[in-house]
């Protein structure tokens, strides 16, 4: 070997060396890769969680557990998974209320959605609605807003919790009509959806698959949905965009995070097993029944949605002077 050539094989074995070392961290192969969630088993996230699970065992080649870490809105499963090793072992599905709505209400949220974790990808996306009892005399949403402004008695709307994406659509939509609506955080939609079936509130903004079922049998009307385009669910209920309102294009969301400094080896392999998850028929199909569409991102436009999702709903909170604490 010639001493002009030694530069050049140094480098190469540099290179090779560094591919190794990223090609070692990535988790096929090793396991249990432990799957948190921040919310109880049997609800929709851990359903979504165990649906996913054995799919992205296969792909990388290590078991998968699912790991309830449920409290706070989500904020422990995210704390915990904030602090984990970056080893691509431990993973966080997560939603928008726990990335976005959580971070913007709650002084107690100690983790940076952008600077403390990395995104997998998203894996579903799902429409909120808004509802009100079938004898309400409204029939779309400008007649309910009109009625709220009119009728004090009529300005209450039920949302699943307290400071969920559901009060703040409430808020705007209030706020741009210039009628004041009176938000009832419930806990949870079913509790909600019982209410609006016995007139006890005057309107619900919730996920539509507590509603649809009521909508289907004529016991509530769902006036209006967001997001850009109908719902295949609800395919006769308008977008708020349809309606002159369009300030709720985004739908609400679950993804999946590792901690911050995760190899972006490992990160590329997790974002292509769950790519090759949401492929899969079976796993659209219970995606399907929870409400949600299958809807697969990179890792960078799940990471431009958070942003995008925290200067769209920052202000919002802030002028309705709305805190956890």
């Amino acid at each position: 070997m010639t001493l002009t050539a030694l530069p050049r094989f140094t480098l190469a074995c540099a290179s090779l060396a560094f591919a190794c070392a990223a090609f070692a961290q990535v988790p096929a192969g090793k396991g249990p890769l432990r799957l948190i969630v921040g919310y109880p088993a049997g609800g929709s996230a851990d359903v979504q969680a165990r649906t996913l699970a054995d799919k992205l065992s296969a792909e990388l080649g290590a078991p998968v557990v699912v790991e309830n870490r449920s409290g706070a809105g989500g904020q422990i499963a995210a704390d915990y998974v904030r602090a984990a090793q970056p080893d691509g072992l431990t993973v966080l599905l997560a939603n928008m209320h726990m990335m976005v709505m959580l971070p913007l209400t709650s002084k107690s949220v100690h983790y940076d959605p952008v600077k403390d974790f990395r995104a997998v990808g998203r894996i579903a996306s799902f429409y909120e609605g808004i509802a009100v009892p079938a004898t309400l005399p409204a029939s779309n949403v400008r007649e309910w807003l009109a009625l709220a402004g009119s009728d004090r008695s009529r300005a209450s709307y039920g949302v699943p919790a307290a400071g969920s994406v559901s009060q703040f659509m409430g808020f705007r939509l209030g706020s741009d009509a210039r009628v004041e609506l009176t938000p009832v955080p419930y806990r949870g939609a079913a509790p909600l959806v019982q209410d609006l079936l016995g007139n006890q509130v005057a309107a619900g903004i919730t996920p539509i698959a507590d509603l649809v079922p009521y909508q289907q049998s004529g016991k509530l009307k769902v006036l209006a949905v967001n997001g850009v385009r109908r719902t295949a669910l609800l395919p006769d209920v308008p977008t708020l965009k349809e309606l002159g309102q369009p300030h709720f294009d985004n739908l609400e969301w679950t993804g999946l995070f590792v901690p911050a400094g995760t190899p972006r080896a490992t990160v590329v392999q997790l974002h292509a097993a769950l790519g090759k998850a949401l492929a899969l028929p079976e796993v659209q199909e219970r995606l399907a029944k929870l409400g949600s569409d299958a809807s697969p991102s990179t890792p960078e436009e799940l990471s431009a949605l958070i942003a995008d999702d925290l200067k769209r709903w920052g202000p919002v909170v802030k002028a309705s002077g709305f805190t956890t604490e």
